[in-house]
């Protein structure tokens, strides 16, 4: 609290000469006693209520005290004075009696405003015991609340660090499960894949073979077929061209008639023709057989080729089928892995941010402990500072204790000076 000091002077300064005033005035015009004694006592009070309401004016409780002590003893002294300044030897002693018994009512206002004024006054040994008490107790709470928040910040250290584990843990195994199910899925998936060609496969192998076992089949018909008719012929041929020759040697060994000739040889000219014929048939007839077995063989050759073909045509597009679906599980492998890469970055993210959570957290702790411990050694130095006050408080209030003694000495000289001459006078 701040205390006003040239302002509250000028104050006490004020009602010191307003009451002075007041009281040389009121001697000296012969206002009644009442009215000498107690606006004097009125002043007083109206200076100790604007001391003690003004906050501007506000003094320490000893001082004002101090201050209305004063006042009420400079009011004795002036009217003192007066009553001095007015006594003659022609006045009673009486009156003089009445003088000082009005003026000491002034001095008995002050000692009892000074009374009052210092039983509101806190004592500062008290207020040093209670501000030790209340200091002991700040820091035993403020040791408490640290050990609590050490504990809870090692609390939640420990949790933080058990859930970053377990979250680990956790990812780990989602982790081997994702590749386990992903491992199966694509064994599934290939699988599925190699089926349908296995099985492509296997229909080719077995239409190929039943193609070739077929062609092969008429075809080794056809050649027997073939063979059988040409060795016919050839037979056929030799056996006419013997018979030919035999017929020829038997010409050229007969010498008749041209007459006799041609009746002997008609017959047999009608049945070379008629063998001629027929040999010309049956040449026609395996000529025939030839090309309708050459034309089966060439179908059946045709229909091989079509079925491989079309074969062909299956197995490519089963490889085609196939490829498409090993594309779609290369594609599914990539975007699993990389979802597993992602996963396993977010997850070391994620750990990285709670570490470095961590690490601000004990930061914090250890911050909030040095401004504790701080705290704790700015209140000892307050403390150790007011222990350092109050001593010079003691020796401020001791001297303004024996300077109020020495003025008191003083006054007690003055009256024992003034009664002195009015006992010579009066005798």
């Amino acid at each position: 609290m701040a205390y006003a000091t040239s302002a509250s002077a000028v104050v006490f300064l004020a009602f010191v000469a307003i009451g002075c005033v007041y009281i040389v005035i009121a001697k000296l015009v012969g206002i009644g006693p009442f009215y000498v004694t107690f606006v004097p006592v009125g002043t007083m009070l109206a200076y100790a209520l604007l001391i003690y309401s003004a906050r501007g004016l506000r003094l320490r409780d000893d001082q004002s005290g101090d201050n209305l002590y004063y006042m009420g003893f400079l009011f004795t002294l002036t009217s003192l004075g007066v009553s001095l300044y007015q006594f003659t030897a022609a006045r009673a002693a009486e009156e003089i009696v009445q003088n000082f018994g009005i003026a000491i009512g002034s001095t008995i206002a002050g000692i009892g405003l000074r009374v009052i004024f210092n039983q509101m006054r806190r004592d500062p040994v008290e207020i040093e015991r209670m501000m030790r008490l209340e200091l002991a107790e700040a820091a035993r709470r403020v040791r408490r609340e640290l050990d609590s928040t050490v504990v809870e910040f090692g609390h939640h250290r420990r949790s933080a660090q058990q859930a970053a584990a377990d979250s680990f843990s956790h990812v780990t195994d989602k982790f081997d499960e994702v590749v386990g199910k992903f491992l199966g899925s694509l064994e599934e998936i290939t699988a599925k894949a190699l089926a349908p060609v296995e099985a492509a496969s296997q229909r080719s192998a077995d239409a190929i073979m039943q193609a070739s076992e077929g062609i092969a089949a008429k075809l080794a018909d056809s050649g027997r077929q073939i063979s059988g008719a040409s060795q016919s012929l050839s037979e056929r041929a030799g056996a006419i061209s013997a018979a030919l020759d035999d017929i020829t040697a038997k010409l050229s060994a007969m010498q008749t008639p041209e007459r006799v000739i041609e009746i002997r040889l008609e017959p047999m000219t009608a049945s070379l023709a008629q063998a001629a014929e027929r040999l010309a048939a049956q040449t026609g007839a395996q000529a025939s057989a030839v090309k309708d077995a050459l034309e089966t063989a060439n179908a059946a050759a045709a229909r091989s080729t079509d079925l491989v073909v079309s074969l062909r045509q299956d197995l490519d597009t089963a490889t085609s089928t196939n490829r498409a679906t090993l594309e779609a599980a290369a594609s599914m492998v990539k975007a699993v892995a990389k979802a597993l890469d992602e996963f396993r970055t977010s997850s070391t993210a994620y750990a990285e941010v709670l570490q470095v959570s961590l690490e601000k957290a004990d930061a914090t702790m250890r911050t909030f402990t040095d401004l504790l411990v701080r705290y704790g050694v700015e209140a000892a130095t307050q403390s150790d500072d007011l222990r350092q006050l109050l001593p010079a408080v003691e020796a401020s209030v001791r001297s303004l204790a024996a300077a109020s003694d020495r003025i008191s000495g003083v006054v007690e000289d003055l009256r024992a000076s003034h009664r002195a001459p009015r006992r010579e006078t009066i005798d």
